[in-house]
């Protein structure tokens, strides 16, 4: 039976060469057109947040991380790293997993998950969680999803009080926000490094919380990564 994609359904054309035969290289569940749809950042990002800069300019802080800066005046957050820019093909997506639960999305992004998580520095893995509330209205954590599809460990330390949706608040309100989340079990975060899993980066409050949380119940660092930015 022929393999399809995952997102649209195509028929899968292997791309077959001698060192396919003898790779190692990880069976491809999307295909090429879904995959150019998909805008990988690169190494020329943000060093603070992953956001894409651009190709000729010699900043390395975005104007976003220089008002965070200026906002909160502490970065309890290390540095946030992204897979991909949130284009219009990204919103389609995450819209269909977060929302319609479509699970086979969060499959997609496995290979570039691991590919990640190998290059970053931690002792543990934590998903940002969501409400007990949000749970019960979409019946998953995405970014639980997200590490249980790729084959990650992952723990729960961290755990969200119920607000608002963050799509809602404006920036502003975002930064200013109050924290909503609680680390459960902190003699296990302990002069630990903390990599942060989360599905997309916006203005960062949300990642920036929660670092805040675990850094100050004893965290030694927090990075985070994101599919998207």
């Amino acid at each position: 039976m022929a393999t399809k994609c995952i997102l649209c359904r195509r028929e899968l054309v292997a791309d077959i060469s001698w060192g396919s035969l003898f790779s190692k290289e990880e069976k491809r569940t999307i295909c090429t057109t879904c995959e150019s749809k998909l805008d990988e950042i690169g190494d020329n990002a943000c060093e603070k947040c992953g956001r894409r800069m651009n190709e000729t300019s010699e900043i390395v802080t975005c104007q976003d991380c220089k008002k965070w800066s200026l906002d909160k005046k502490i970065n309890y957050l290390q540095k946030n790293v992204a897979c991909y820019e949130y284009n219009a093909f990204a919103k389609e997506l995450m819209a269909l997993y977060k929302y319609r639960g479509d699970y086979a999305v969060g499959v997609a992004f496995s290979p570039v998950l691991r590919t990640n998580c190998m290059k970053l520095s931690r002792d543990i893995i934590i998903p940002v969680p969501i409400s007990p509330e949000r749970r019960v209205e979409r019946g998953f954590n995405q970014t639980e999803g997200l590490l249980k599809f790729s084959g990650i460990p992952f723990e729960t330390y961290l755990r969200r009080a119920h607000t608002e949706k963050q799509s809602k608040k404006t920036r502003r309100e975002r930064i200013e926000q109050e924290q909503f989340f609680f680390v459960e079990n902190n003699e296990a975060i302990k002069a630990k490094e903390i990599l942060l899993l989360d599905d997309i980066y916006t203005t960062g409050a949300t990642l920036h919380l929660a670092a805040e949380a675990l850094i100050n119940e004893g965290a030694k660092s927090v990075s985070s990564l994101t599919i998207f930015r």
